[in-house]
């Protein structure tokens, strides 16, 4: 299961929030969510959670690449 990055942002940025913001909905550090974005890292077990907790009404089909 792969984020769906561009959407995603396109929430974040949608809630106007900052990153910072995003990291604490998701439940994850800020350094996690920069990493992501920024291509350092992929997204593991704990940020794929922290994105459906962060977007509960979301669909997953949208958040997630399957």
């Amino acid at each position: 299961m792969r984020p769906n990055k561009e959407y995603i942002l396109e929430l974040v940025n949608k809630n106007n929030w900052s990153q910072n913001k995003f990291a604490k909905k998701a439940g994850v550090s800020n350094a996690t969510i920069s990493r992501w974005i920024n291509g350092k890292r992929g997204a593991g077990p704990e940020l794929i959670a922290g994105i459906i907790r962060a977007f509960p009404n979301e669909s997953i089909n949208k958040l997630f690449f399957l």
